[in-house]
């Protein structure tokens, strides 16, 4: 396959259109991740060349929705281009297409560390040609790419790319702690976006949580755009590769295929519908209210550059969680730039006391979960362009 398929030649593209226990916490890593399934994401052992390795790693990275919005130019055997695709964007959720940037951040970081297990370090150029705006999309890069062979020290946290999972169901167990949280940012490292950690008082952050969704929820487009991306059953989850699901959203066992059942492979007016909406803001209540910890990303100025990087930072933390066996699920809805969202938005900044030009570009609640759905990723293959 690799040999037919996969020729590298300057120009071609290859777009992976693509973004969470136990009850204690180490005082070391996790020895070794779970093993990846492979039926689901592809395996860096059917490539031949270095960057399609790296990229075969890479896209086990989280993406807003698991859009997945990444287009890859391939150079040589050692460089690459990444692009966002600009053919698969969220225009009613993520208007500016910060998230689906901040997705193109979780990629590169990704990748940087799944290189580095295969021995080489990663030189990462941003926004090459320029970058100015929605014109830019899917036409300029985002970055460009260069891995070199050499004495590599893998980072730690490269081990667990394959089974960092986001975990929307009901955490469990005890308050994440302040000493807990100091060792997760030690594992992620440096940062250039700033972090802030909330263990206590969480009500008026979990009330926005809640209206966030809601809101989401309620609005015609923003609910609409989710139903697009919607796999309502695991034949189209295996067949599309993309997207979010009932059992991603933490259902599981029998509640899946009830819950599936329910909404009739997409049926627009049971999607929705009040009876849908308002069974969905309960099983999400449940993790709302569970919550063990939240984390706040903000920067300080609000640019392409910014998203990019803050979606770095995220990866790393996420891993970090990982090797300590615990889990994230973000809140981004109550962040979101739409209209309907200005209110809740706006109360959230007022709570970390966030002043413009500063924007929060991730929130999450962490904790301890029992393992979730392993979700899909799509096969490089089937993406490249000419």
């Amino acid at each position: 396959m690799e040999r037919r398929e996969f020729i590298v030649k300057s120009g071609t593209l290859i777009a992976a259109s693509v973004f969470t226990a136990k009850f204690g916490i180490a005082s070391t890593l996790t020895e070794t991740s779970k093993s990846p399934d492979y039926s689901k994401r592809p395996n860096p052992d059917h490539f031949n060349q270095p960057i399609l390795k790296a990229i075969a790693l890479g896209i086990n990275a989280p993406s807003p929705h698991n859009t997945q919005s990444w287009k890859f130019e391939i150079i040589d055997d050692h460089r690459m281009r990444l692009y966002v695709d600009e053919n698969i964007l969220l225009p009613a959720t993520d208007p500016p297409s910060r998230q689906i940037h901040m997705g193109a951040g979780c990629f590169i970081e990704t990748l940087v560390l799944g290189a580095q297990r295969l021995g080489y370090t990663s030189q990462i150029d941003y926004f090459p040609e320029g970058y100015a705006g929605k014109n830019d999309f899917g036409k300029k890069p985002v970055a460009s790419i260069q891995l070199s062979q050499g004495k590599v020290q893998p980072d730690p946290l490269a081990k667990f790319i394959e089974s960092r999972q986001t975990n929307r169901r009901k955490y469990k167990g005890d308050l994440i702690t302040q000493k807990e949280y100091d060792e997760l940012v030690k594992l992620a490292g440096p940062s250039h976006s700033k972090m802030h950690f909330i263990n206590t008082n969480f009500e008026p952050y979990l009330d926005v949580f809640y209206k966030g969704f809601e809101i989401e929820s309620r609005t015609f487009a923003t609910n609409e755009e989710t139903r697009n991306l919607f796999r309502f059953n695991e034949k189209q989850r295996a067949e599309k590769r993309d997207g979010i699901s009932i059992p991603q959203m933490g259902y599981k066992g029998l509640m899946i295929s009830l819950a599936e059942s329910s909404l009739d492979m997409g049926d627009q007016t049971k999607w929705h519908s009040d009876k849908s909406i308002n069974l969905s803001l309960k099983n999400m209540k449940k993790g709302i209210d569970s919550t063990k910890g939240i984390v706040v990303w903000y920067t300080e100025s609000n640019e392409f550059l910014d998203w990019v990087k803050s979606g770095r930072d995220f990866v790393r933390f996420a891993l970090a969680l990982s090797s300590k066996e615990l889990y994230a699920h973000p809140y981004n809805q109550a962040i979101q730039e739409y209209d309907e969202m200005k209110e809740v938005r706006t109360k959230l900044d007022g709570l970390l006391d966030i002043k413009d030009p500063q924007k929060i570009q991730m929130i999450v609640r962490i904790g301890r979960s029992s393992s979730p759905y392993y979700a899909y990723r799509r096969n490089l293959k089937d993406y490249l362009k000419t």
